[in-house]
């Protein structure tokens, strides 16, 4: 059982720590950050619901299959990883583009942007699997 305190506050932590792990995941291929640690923070932040509400009232309203978000995260990874060689060049190599948008100026385009969003999705997946499913297993 947890107080009223704790739900408040784990209430009004999700959005943010989700908004958090996305910036993190967005900032990464130049700046600290990226998919892992955007996963582990977006992870963190369910499995903070998981202990603070109880699994089986989470699962009332937020059960999605986690093991579907793994085997996307590595479908995406892997694709971005063996796409350069479909182009003729090295395994994992990354490309770089820059475009101009009318209200953000120019933005750079990375390819291991892609594979930092696949790293996400499996870190969320397997995570969020292996709790999940532990947690089942207590009730």
């Amino acid at each position: 059982m947890t107080t009223i305190i704790t739900k408040t506050i784990t209430k009004i932590c999700i959005p943010l720590v989700i908004l958090f792990s996305i910036s993190l995941l967005l900032a990464g291929h130049n700046n600290p950050g990226g998919g892992f640690i955007g996963g582990v923070m977006f992870v963190s932040v369910i499995a903070l619901a998981y202990v603070v509400f109880g699994l089986r009232h989470i699962k009332t309203f937020f059960n999605p299959d986690w093991a579907k978000w793994f085997g996307f995260g590595l479908t995406l990874a892997s694709l971005t990883a063996f796409s350069a060689m479909m182009f003729g060049h090295n395994f994992f190599r990354s490309a770089v583009e820059f475009v101009h948008l009318p209200l953000f100026g120019e933005i750079e385009l990375v390819s291991a942007g892609l594979f930092d969003i696949g790293v996400y999705f499996v870190v969320i997946g397997s995570l969020l699997f292996i709790f999940k499913n532990v947690g089942d297993d207590n009730e």
